[in-house]
């Protein structure tokens, strides 16, 4: 698991509330999927929207998370490839600072400013890319009307080592699928919902229609959303990391 410490983060984020701009955000998603924070600052749970991040900078340090300029981090030396569970805020507009570990908002090497959070929706903050070109991705999660059966999975492409791909569902190796195609850097796929089970995903970078990467994914549970991140450390090794609900995280390396 990580590094991360989450301190104080409730009665931190309480005293946030004085802090939040008025202007909501008004152009996400219209389903409002249902927050699955852990309800903590109190107010009614249709007043709050809950917000998670991911470091996914390969040579980044671990990073401290302020939020609204406040002194105090509210996310404490989360590492690469890690993420957060979701965390309950009034809904607002905020402004997010990350900075190396042990410094302050001031040194801040990413901020994402103006983030409108809306009511009873959740969202993943994702830091990507080298740490000199550090940049944001914010993405709604939508755990809205799952049927029975199923689980729901997202594919977005982090991995700044690699250009525009295709994801291919090869589970059935007589009859591959493509899952996505021509995804850049930066970019999330549509949410895919498909019966429960294990999945082999294949990843083509030359456009060639065949897998360059192959990757198993586990056998998720029925009612299961993921994120499945594209990243690569370093050294440029690509790998997969499946952020669960609770904000826990699977590396899946390349076969």
């Amino acid at each position: 698991m990580n590094t991360l410490r989450i301190t104080n983060t409730i009665c931190k984020l309480a005293m946030l509330g004085s802090l939040v701009l008025t202007n909501g955000c008004s152009g996400d998603d219209d389903s409002a999927p249902t927050t699955p924070g852990t309800g903590g600052t109190g107010g009614s749970a249709s007043q709050k929207a809950a917000v998670r991040v991911m470091h996914l900078s390969p040579d980044a340090p671990g990073v401290d998370v302020f939020v609204n300029g406040g002194k105090d981090p509210v996310v404490q030396n989360l590492t690469f490839p890690n993420g957060t569970p979701y965390l309950d805020v009034p809904a607002g507009t905020y402004t997010f600072d990350v900075a190396a570990t042990g410094s302050s908002a001031a040194d801040a090497v990413l901020t994402i400013k103006d983030l409108g959070l809306a009511a009873g929706t959740s969202y993943t903050a994702v830091a990507l890319d080298k740490l000199a070109s550090i940049t944001a991705l914010p993405l709604v999660d939508d755990y809205s009307n799952l049927a029975d059966g199923k689980i729901r999975i997202r594919a977005i492409h982090a991995a700044a080592a690699v250009g525009q791909v295709d994801i291919w569902n090869i589970t059935d190796p007589q009859n591959p699928a493509a899952l996505y195609e021509n995804v850049d850097f930066g970019v999330a796929g549509n949410a895919l919902d498909v019966p429960a089970g294990a999945y082999k995903l294949g990843i083509d970078v030359n456009d060639d229609k065949k897998p360059d990467l192959t990757f198993s994914l586990p056998s998720l549970p029925a009612g299961t959303a993921a994120n499945v991140f594209a990243t690569n450390d370093a050294a440029g090794k690509v790998f997969l990391v499946a952020e669960l609900r609770d904000g826990s995280t699977v590396r899946i390396d390349a076969q």
